[in-house]
């Protein structure tokens, strides 16, 4: 009992670690910011210069288009790029005294993410908020629904982090996680929905695209906007935790494989 209050304990310094280091960083999180809004701005405007007539039977206006990618960007941006910090550990070979020190190395990694994300969440959603009810003049959420939508945008977030660390594992086998990455995220950018809900996809992409680990990232938070019924908020909650836990199995196998190569192979 001891041991395991003593192991969250650590667990939790590495939260609260993440989040000063994040809460440290002012300029880069203000560029975070401004990039974020920006692209708001951008969109509304190329939103209200698109012929929307043409997506009939969507029932979609300019407004839920807005808000749908303020979503989407609020999680891509507080997620950023961490498999970069796995990448230059395995390189320099910081890894080898990581590998060796009480709190496991992924789940170090992992919660010091979780505690910089967390602050990004905030900050972020905060600031996309207010700018996209600035732009629209709607809120499209009544407050039975900003719970559901707050948690969905935790979950897609995790989701992100358990892929950036196995993206920054695989550099002990293919020497460079950059080409691998651009992969990963045009896949999360196309079948996740950033920029179009999964919606207006074509049959029989749209049905594959929604089955895939990235819609539960990016469409299901913000399929929670533009439907926020009982039935839609359960159903993309449901698709989070399920992929949650099929890649943290998967993560759990990937981060096995690599400290054995380092084991076995050194650095």
């Amino acid at each position: 009992m001891r041991q395991n209050l003593s192991d969250a304990r650590a667990v939790w310094a590495f939260v609260v670690l993440g989040w000063r280091r994040a809460a440290a960083e002012r300029a880069a999180l203000a560029g975070r910011l401004l990039l974020y809004m920006l692209i708001l701005v951008i969109f509304w405007h190329l939103w209200r210069a698109t012929p929307l007539a043409e997506l009939a039977g969507q029932g979609l206006g300019v407004p839920d288009l807005l808000w749908y990618v303020a979503v989407t960007e609020w999680i891509v941006f507080a997620a950023g790029l961490p498999y970069r910090d796995v990448e230059e550990t395995i390189r320099t070979g910081r890894i080898e005294t990581s590998l060796v020190r009480p709190v496991p190395y992924a789940v170090a990694t992992l919660a010091e993410w979780a505690g910089a994300s967390g602050l990004h969440l905030i900050a972020l959603g905060a600031a996309g908020t207010a700018m996209a009810t600035w732009l629209t003049g709607t809120v499209p959420l009544d407050a039975a629904a900003v719970a559901p939508l707050l948690l969905a945008g935790v979950l897609g977030c995790s989701i992100i982090l358990l892929f950036q660390l196995q993206l920054g594992y695989a550099v002990a086998w293919v020497g460079s996680a950059a080409p691998l990455f651009w992969i990963w995220q045009k896949l999360l950018f196309v079948l996740g929905g950033l920029l179009l809900p999964l919606t207006l996809y074509p049959q029989p992409f749209r049905a594959t695209a929604a089955l895939s680990p990235f819609a539960a990232i990016l469409f299901a938070p913000g399929s929670i906007l533009l439907a926020p019924s009982t039935s839609a908020i359960a159903t993309a909650l449901v698709q989070q935790i399920v992929w949650l836990a099929l890649l943290a199995v998967a993560t759990t196998l990937v981060d096995r494989a690599a400290t054995a190569r380092f084991a076995d192979r050194g650095v």
